[in-house]
């Protein structure tokens, strides 16, 4: 599925269970362990939504205030990562399904309140 928005034109590549009833627009960084962590926390944090496989990383919680969005590949609502993320009123998706997330490190992507997940490009 696209869509158009002025310039950026947006295709869907996933979709996610929406926590803080926000979505939010950000530079997509996978952060898995500790050492993603600390590479993170060099660069400015201000547009990056975080991308983590695990909802049993508690290693990105010294980032979270800094970080425009967090989507999550599992877990769900009542998740201690969910919890945190809701009492930081971050955007926030869990039990997400994107593909090709490997390829998206350093995108631009944009999740909605509804849960669905789109990378943003400049249409031509």
């Amino acid at each position: 599925m696209r869509r158009t928005i002025g310039r950026m034109e947006m295709r869907k590549i996933g979709e996610g269970e929406p926590i803080c009833g926000r979505g939010a627009v950000g530079i997509l960084r996978k952060v898995e362990t500790i050492e993603d962590v600390v590479r993170v926390m060099e660069t400015d944090l201000s547009e990056t939504i975080v991308f983590t496989p695990s909802a049993s990383v508690t290693a990105i919680t010294p980032i979270l205030p800094k970080i425009r969005g967090l989507i999550c590949a599992s877990g769900g609502v009542t998740s201690h990562l969910a919890i945190v993320a809701r009492e930081f009123d971050l955007p926030c998706l869990m039990g997400s399904r994107v593909e090709g997330v490997e390829a998206l490190e350093g995108r631009r992507v944009r999740f909605t309140a509804e849960g669905e997940i789109f990378l943003e490009e400049c249409a031509s």
